[in-house]
């Protein structure tokens, strides 16, 4: 059994599959028909539309315009939810580590790219500031194999950038993985939202 990418092995998944995974995954421009659709729906002109979706794209709500969702954890194997704590000083083991004395977000986050490029490799997918836990960094990973993600933590640990860590693998629950997609807020909320503000601040002195 190949350990790279066993589960894409296991489903019959081919170079063509992947091909087409990866085109469905590009972003596709709305059509006029969409817009149409959309317009139509939310009670504005169509022009209106394309506005507002310019402006949440602008604005990096709206990060892509239309894709396909692919399940990550039926296609990678080595997906990992990491908690890692933060190294204030690299250990002396004769490497050369360019390192703050007291850390700083950019600083460290530059410096997990740095050790990916070294290896090539990406895999950091999404990455979140831990507080109040004795845990600095959530990571969510995706590597095409077990021994490429244990590489990569063991990299960062020679170099100094972490003291130590703790991975989780995804389960199934039920016919749902824990990953669905989360969905916009309810547009009623919003506007509710938005009406308590504007009366919170007409009743401010």
């Amino acid at each position: 059994m190949k350990s790279i990418y066993r589960k894409l092995s296991e489903a019959n998944v081919d170079k063509k599959d992947i091909e087409i995974l990866s085109e469905l995954a590009r972003e596709r421009k709305f059509t006029t028909q969409e817009y149409k659709d959309i317009a139509s729906k939310v009670g504005l002109s169509i022009n209106d539309v394309k506005k507002r979706i310019k402006a949440l794209s602008d604005k990096k709500i709206l990060l892509k315009d239309r894709v396909s969702i692919l399940d990550q954890v039926r296609i990678w194997d080595g997906y990992y939810i990491v908690l890692f704590k933060a190294a204030i000083q690299p250990p002396v083991i004769g490497l050369q580590t360019k390192f703050p004395t007291g850390w700083a977000l950019k600083n460290y986050l530059d410096g997990l790219r740095i050790a990916e490029k070294e290896m090539n490799i990406n895999i950091i997918r999404h990455a979140y500031v831990l507080q109040g836990t004795e845990w600095d960094i959530l990571l969510i990973v995706s590597a095409k194999s077990q021994r490429e993600f244990v590489e990569f933590s063991d990299k960062l640990a020679r170099q100094g950038w972490i003291s130590k860590g703790w991975s989780m693998i995804p389960v199934e629950l039920g016919d749902k993985w824990v990953f669905d997609p989360i969905s916009s807020p309810n547009p009623i909320d919003i506007e509710q939202i938005k009406e308590e503000i504007l009366i919170d601040k007409d009743e401010r002195p």
